[in-house]
């Protein structure tokens, strides 16, 4: 079959030469034969073995056609006449001997399309309008790819405006339409590519495979989007999605210079932290551990670095992201709140290139080309952090003498044996060391490795196979004289994973399973020297298994009606060797009321869970730009984040469910609108969510979560619910663009046990501490000229709770405070202003060396904004409040990044 280009061009030139005359038709070919209801294409293979008359054209065109006719003796010319004469096509002879078969142009469209010059639009023809029944619907499917990197583009849409169909470009750059048989103008987009229009005339199901090209002048880049590329706002099926290119992420305000994708997600709506310095964020009222972060497909334990003020995501790596709060796929599990899953570029072939940068905290390198050969491709890249400097020159004294690097690896390798197969191998390994003075370090580590086999078995049907280990350690170093010793904690994970895809005309079928193992250390705290007075504490270490198989369907019920349904199955078993201690059941659980200790062998289930977690998504559209979605989802969760804090901190540790800590179980319902306008450059959109979390847990007043081997008496199991409403308004083409986005959401839990002592406010619903009523993100970026623009982002959100003291007493001497109910109060109210300026290089076609400079301040008016708020007692009076800020006064930061 010829390529699109070849077959247009080829036979747009022999169309002309018919018309023209210039046809040469042989008279020394004579042919003998009967046909009687004969494909077409079998006959015409008969004229050529028994001539020396060959034929050209597009399988399609002579699809399902058939003739008859008996001949003896017949010139080849007139028998092709008379096959050809009840069919729609045409003959033009081109040569003595060889002869084109094209559409007649009776078959042409009456109306055809024309770009914004004027000038018609390429057209492709799949089959013939000959018997094509009004009513019927045909497949058009195919893969769009980088024209430059031949990389496939995830997430780019292709959608046929006037009958306000479209679809979203899979993990492999495939998209598929159900069409009704015709004509029609069909559009591919993608973030930062110039869009491409084709005429398709849709008579048979057929494959378009196409690359999109970067504009020479890169305004596309700085487009900036909430939500999904093109008009998927309106057209997905997907309920509670958003997808970020990295180009969009890079104009975005950062602190000290980085780039960062995690930062990026927390001006979405739905998204919230409970401050600067936290690592992780909440999303729809979730606890930070409710979130699965992937760095392709390895699980990221800890998703940052120096506390939160920067992430493990090396932007020069990233491709682009996708984040699901709602309506999440079938695939996924394991976690209640989200999925943030973050797309890692593959090196591409040609030659040796590189990007990187030089800021003021960190610098980074990427490399990237063919290894050995075209076939196989590498990626590698580092990045290092020097705040030491910046440490040194505040004011606070611990901070002046405290000392804090991170350093950070991505290396990636692609073989590609044959167009259906390749192989992918990733990994990842990041560092951390922080300390307030020389004696005492903090340090954590996050390694990962994942290696995947992609195979195509049909133009139906493709499928992998990964294996996928990721780790998280962390340890604090004490070398002071006398008490050298390391406390440390972690978890492992292993898995195996295969999943399908499988499109079936008006259905899209995903399904697939996966194992993994687990292994979890709580903590373990020993001496490092032989002269140290530390006496070593070690708890035992934890196991467990978790299994999932998955189904899902998106199925095109109607032009208007489009449906996602999906299964998962899941089951979960901590596994022994191990030991589980026996509770008086009269009396509330601590250490001091274990009776007894079961223990388990090697291998032996300690406690099974399993269930089903459906999901639906339901989308109807009223017309191209507008749509109202629904969506519900079930997601099991079986590990635990155990800590004291708000947020993911080092000192947390992970835990399994046991006999004790049973799976958090969420159930969430949604319903969105969607509508865009201004030709598809304005978009917005309101969501409103409930959602009910069961065996949500927090912790008894005063709880001891360090080291503890009873850790699960110091918790207590609650009913969390959360609710509320997102809305977005966003900009997404011109030189001014950027969005709006406002939640209004509350998170609340209820614990109420059997004893006194396990209920929290009297049994009644109360704040999380992560609850924030109202959001507020505002991001623009204005392009003054192709090499000169300006970004800035304002943030705005209600202060998270906390519990006041309201009285005090003496107690041999001493004064005790006397709290309220949990989480009633609430700190102050979080603004904060950034802004930015980037100047680009010049944007010739040739250059071998690309730079640009952005310059940003952090905290523009300097708002000392309360990570948290502690008190001091003061002598006869009530303990008076003091703020803790973390930044309070505004980051200047220049960095320069590079590309050759």
């Amino acid at each position: 079959m010829l390529c699109f280009s070849l077959r247009f061009w080829l036979c747009a030139f022999f169309l002309l030469v018919s018309l023209a005359g210039f046809s040469q038709v042989s008279d020394s070919s004579f042919f003998s034969g009967k046909f009687d209801k004969t494909p077409l294409q079998q006959a015409l293979q008969e004229i050529q073995t028994k001539t020396p008359v060959r034929f050209y054209f597009e399988p399609d065109w002579l699809k399902d056609i058939t003739v008859s006719g008996e001949f003896a003796q017949e010139n080849v010319a007139q028998v092709v006449a008379v096959l050809l004469s009840e069919t729609e096509l045409e003959a033009a002879w081109y040569h003595t001997y060889a002869v084109v078969i094209f559409p007649s142009r009776a078959s042409h469209p009456a109306v055809v399309y024309k770009d914004k010059q004027g000038k018609a639009l390429p057209r492709l023809l799949f089959g013939l309008p000959k018997n094509v029944s009004d009513t019927k619907k045909v497949e058009l499917r195919g893969r769009l790819t980088n024209a430059k990197t031949n990389e496939p583009l995830v997430g780019a849409t292709v959608s046929v405006p006037a009958l306000a169909v479209g679809d979203q470009t899979d993990a492999n750059g495939n998209y598929r339409l159900l069409l009704p048989t015709g004509e029609h103008l069909v559009t591919f987009k993608y973030v930062g590519l110039l869009p491409e229009e084709r005429q398709i005339g849709l008579y048979a199901a057929g494959t378009l495979n196409l690359p999109l090209h970067q504009s020479v002048v890169v305004l596309n880049e700085v487009e900036i989007r909430g939500d999904r590329p093109g008009d998927s706002n309106v057209n997905s099926v997907q309920v509670g999605a958003n997808k970020l290119n990295i180009g969009v992420i890079r104009k975005m305000p950062a602190f000290l210079g980085e780039v960062d994708v995690v930062k990026s997600v927390l001006l979405l709506p739905g998204v919230s932290s409970v401050g600067e310095g936290s690592s992780g964020f909440n999303v729809r009222g979730g606890g930070a551990d409710q979130n699965l972060v992937l760095m392709g497909q390895i699980p990221i334990y800890n998703p940052s670095h120096l506390f939160g003020f920067f992430s493990v995501f090396n932007p020069d790596v990233v491709k682009d992201l996708t984040f699901y709060r709602g309506g999440i796929p079938a695939r996924y599990g394991g976690r209640l709140s989200s999925v943030l899953e973050v797309q890692q570029r593959e090196g591409k072939g040609g030659k040796l290139t590189g990007t990187g940068g030089i800021g003021p905290i960190t610098s980074r390198l990427a490399l990237e080309g063919p290894l050995l050969s075209e076939k196989t491709t590498f990626l590698v890249a580092g990045r290092a952090a020097y705040p030491n400097w910046l440490l040194h020159a505040l004011k606070d004294k611990r901070l002046k003498e405290g000392h804090a690097t991170f350093y950070d690896g991505n290396a990636s390798v692609k073989h590609t044996f044959s167009p259906k197969d390749n192989l992918t191998l990733n990994g990842y390994f990041s560092h951390d060391a922080f300390g307030f003075t020389q004696d005492s370090i903090y340090s954590w580590e996050n390694t990962g490795v994942a290696l995947k086999h992609t195979h195509t078995f049909s133009d139906n049907l493709q499928g992998s196979l990964s294996g996928v280990f990721s780790k998280y350690r962390f340890a604090i170093t004490d070398k002071s004289l006398g008490n050298a010793s390391e406390f440390s904690n972690g978890i492992w994970s292993g898995s195996l994973k295969a999943a399908f895809v499988y499109d079936a005309k008006r259905h899209q079928f995903n399904f697939g399973a996966e194992a993994t193992r687990f292994g979890f250390k709580p903590g373990q705290f020993k001496p490092t020297e032989a002269g140290s007075a530390i006496n070593e504490l070690i708890l035992p270490n934890d196991q467990a298994i978790e299994a999932a198989a998955y189904l899902s369907d998106e199925f095109t019920i109607t032009q208007q009606w489009t449906v996602m349904l999906g299964m998962r199955y899941s089951l979960y078993q901590n596994r022994g060797a191990g030991e589980v201690y026996v509770y008086d059941p009269t009396q509330h659980r601590q250490q001091r009321t274990i009776t007894d200790t079961l223990r388990y062998g090697a291998g032996s289930a300690i406690a099974t869970y399993h269930g089903l977690e459906p999901r639906a998504s339901l989308k109807y559209s009223f017309t191209e730009a507008n749509s109202v979605k629904a969506g519900y989802q079930r997601m099991r969760q079986y590990t635990h984040l155990i800590s004291g804090a708000m947020a993911v901190a080092p000192l947390d540790f992970w835990q399994s469910s046991n006999t004790y800590l049973k799976p958090q179980l969420a159930d969430q319902w949604s319903i969105g609108y969607f509508h865009n306008f201004g030709g598809n450059k304005i978009e917005f959109s309101v969501e409103t969510y409930y959602k009910k979390i069961q065996n949500q847990l927090d912790y008894k007043e005063g709880a001891e979560l360090w080291l503890n081997p009873a850790v699960e008496a110091e918790l207590l199991p609650g009913k969390g619910r959360g609710y509320g409403l997102e809305m977005q308004l966003s900009k997404r083409e011109g030189n001014l663009t950027g969005w709006i986005s406002y939640t209004y959401s509350r998170s609340e839990i209820q614990v109420n046990g059997f004893f006194k002592q396990e209920k929290i406010n009297n049994g009644a619903f109360y704040p999380t501490n992560y609850d924030k009523p109202h959001n507020l993100a505002l991001v623009a970026n204005y392009q003054l000229t192709r090499r000169l623009g300006f970004a800035s982002n304002f943030t705005f959100s209600s202060g998270r709770p906390t519990t006041m003291p309201i009285g005090l007493y003496e107690m041999e001497g001493n004064t005790v405070p006397v709290y309220g109910d949990r989480n009633q109060a609430r700190i102050p109210a979080y603004h904060r202003l950034d802004l930015s300026m980037t100047i680009e290089t010049n944007h010739k076609k040739d250059k071998k060396w690309e730079g640009r400079w952005n310059i940003s301040i952090y905290n523009v008016y300097a708002r000392r904004n309360a990570y948290s708020v502690f008190f001091r007692d003061d002598a006869y009076a009530v303990p008076q409040a003091y703020r803790l800020s973390v930044v309070g006064v505004p980051l200047p930061s220049i960095t320069y990044d590079f590309k050759f």
